[in-house]
Protein backbone atom coordinates (compact mmCIF):
# COMPACT_ATOMS: atom_id res chain seq x y z
CA UNK A 1 0.00 0.00 0.00
CA UNK A 2 1.25 3.37 -0.74
CA UNK A 3 2.57 6.16 2.44
CA UNK A 4 -0.78 7.75 1.44
CA UNK A 5 -4.04 6.16 -0.06
CA UNK A 6 -6.69 9.42 -1.05
CA UNK A 7 -10.21 7.83 -1.62
CA UNK A 8 -12.78 9.95 -3.59
CA UNK A 9 -16.29 9.56 -4.14
CA UNK A 10 -17.44 11.33 -7.25
CA UNK A 11 -19.28 13.93 -5.17
CA UNK A 12 -18.47 17.44 -6.90
CA UNK A 13 -17.70 19.54 -4.01
CA UNK A 14 -14.26 17.32 -3.20
CA UNK A 15 -12.75 18.94 -6.44
CA UNK A 16 -14.17 21.96 -6.23
CA UNK A 17 -13.35 22.64 -2.33
CA UNK A 18 -10.28 20.65 -2.82
CA UNK A 19 -10.20 17.32 -0.65
CA UNK A 20 -10.96 13.43 -0.82
CA UNK A 21 -13.44 11.48 1.13
CA UNK A 22 -11.07 9.80 3.21
CA UNK A 23 -7.01 9.72 3.67
CA UNK A 24 -5.33 6.65 4.83
CA UNK A 25 -1.70 6.96 6.23
CA UNK A 26 -0.42 3.45 7.46
CA UNK A 27 -2.88 2.25 9.86
CA UNK A 28 -4.86 5.33 10.04
CA UNK A 29 -8.15 6.18 7.88
CA UNK A 30 -9.55 9.84 8.17
CA UNK A 31 -13.16 9.99 6.39
CA UNK A 32 -14.16 13.73 5.90
CA UNK A 33 -17.24 15.27 6.35
CA UNK A 34 -20.19 13.74 5.12
CA UNK A 35 -23.78 14.35 4.53
CA UNK A 36 -26.69 12.39 2.53
CA UNK A 37 -27.15 12.54 -0.27
CA UNK A 38 -29.75 12.64 -3.24
CA UNK A 39 -33.01 11.65 -2.11
CA UNK A 40 -31.90 11.03 1.10
CA UNK A 41 -31.60 14.41 1.81
CA UNK A 42 -35.82 14.63 2.20
CA UNK A 43 -35.50 12.45 5.06
CA UNK A 44 -35.37 13.10 8.86
CA UNK A 45 -32.13 13.01 10.76
CA UNK A 46 -32.10 9.39 10.88
CA UNK A 47 -32.45 8.65 7.47
CA UNK A 48 -29.31 11.42 6.48
CA UNK A 49 -27.53 9.87 9.15
CA UNK A 50 -28.01 6.13 7.62
CA UNK A 51 -27.21 7.49 4.14
CA UNK A 52 -24.16 9.60 5.65
CA UNK A 53 -22.67 6.39 7.60
CA UNK A 54 -23.94 4.42 4.42
CA UNK A 55 -20.82 6.83 2.65
CA UNK A 56 -18.71 6.70 5.15
CA UNK A 57 -18.54 2.54 5.02
CA UNK A 58 -17.68 2.67 1.91
CA UNK A 59 -15.08 5.70 2.01
CA UNK A 60 -13.60 2.91 4.73
CA UNK A 61 -13.70 -0.29 2.85
CA UNK A 62 -12.45 1.54 -0.40
CA UNK A 63 -9.11 2.20 2.44
CA UNK A 64 -9.44 -1.36 3.86
CA UNK A 65 -11.38 -0.37 7.10
CA UNK A 66 -14.63 -1.09 8.33
CA UNK A 67 -16.83 0.74 10.76
CA UNK A 68 -15.40 -1.80 13.19
CA UNK A 69 -12.08 -0.31 13.05
CA UNK A 70 -13.48 3.13 13.59
CA UNK A 71 -11.77 4.83 17.00
CA UNK A 72 -13.86 8.55 17.15
CA UNK A 73 -16.54 10.10 15.15
CA UNK A 74 -17.73 14.01 15.16
CA UNK A 75 -21.43 14.56 14.46
CA UNK A 76 -22.79 17.70 13.69
CA UNK A 77 -26.45 18.44 13.64
CA UNK A 78 -27.94 21.19 12.79
CA UNK A 79 -30.87 20.74 15.66
CA UNK A 80 -30.01 18.75 18.79
CA UNK A 81 -33.66 18.25 19.16
CA UNK A 82 -32.82 15.60 16.55
CA UNK A 83 -30.03 13.88 18.65
CA UNK A 84 -31.95 11.32 19.46
CA UNK A 85 -32.71 10.00 15.58
CA UNK A 86 -28.79 10.58 15.06
CA UNK A 87 -28.22 8.70 18.31
CA UNK A 88 -30.16 5.88 16.74
CA UNK A 89 -28.25 5.66 13.72
CA UNK A 90 -24.88 5.45 14.75
CA UNK A 91 -25.89 3.14 17.92
CA UNK A 92 -27.09 0.42 15.56
CA UNK A 93 -24.04 1.33 13.12
CA UNK A 94 -21.83 1.41 15.57
CA UNK A 95 -23.34 -0.30 18.72
CA UNK A 96 -20.82 -3.70 18.12
CA UNK A 97 -17.97 -1.43 18.75
CA UNK A 98 -18.64 1.56 19.71
CA UNK A 99 -16.31 4.58 19.37
CA UNK A 100 -15.14 7.92 20.98
CA UNK A 101 -18.05 10.58 20.33
CA UNK A 102 -18.60 14.02 20.16
CA UNK A 103 -22.12 15.95 18.72
CA UNK A 104 -21.88 19.59 17.93
CA UNK A 105 -24.82 21.74 16.91
CA UNK A 106 -24.16 24.44 13.91
CA UNK A 107 -26.16 26.88 12.21
CA UNK A 108 -25.62 25.20 8.83
CA UNK A 109 -24.47 22.49 7.15
CA UNK A 110 -23.43 21.90 3.05
CA UNK A 111 -25.80 21.21 1.14
CA UNK A 112 -28.36 23.13 2.77
CA UNK A 113 -31.02 20.79 3.20
CA UNK A 114 -27.95 18.72 5.51
CA UNK A 115 -29.25 17.69 8.83
CA UNK A 116 -26.56 15.64 9.78
CA UNK A 117 -22.68 15.41 8.91
CA UNK A 118 -20.31 12.74 10.05
CA UNK A 119 -16.53 12.61 10.32
CA UNK A 120 -14.73 9.58 11.73
CA UNK A 121 -11.16 8.11 12.14
CA UNK A 122 -10.76 4.67 12.02
CA UNK A 123 -7.74 2.61 13.27
CA UNK A 124 -6.41 -0.35 11.31
CA UNK A 125 -4.82 -3.11 13.06
CA UNK A 126 -4.49 -6.35 11.52
CA UNK A 127 -2.66 -9.47 12.69
CA UNK A 128 0.64 -10.13 10.72
CA UNK A 129 0.49 -13.26 8.46
CA UNK A 130 0.92 -16.47 10.89
CA UNK A 131 -0.80 -14.91 14.27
Amino acid sequence: MPPRLRVKSGYPFEDLYGYCRAVRAGDLVFVSGTTARGSALEGDAYVQAQAAIETVAGALQEAGAALADVVRTTAYVVDMAEISDLARAHREAFGAAPPASTVVQVAALTPPEARVELEVTAVVIRPSEGE
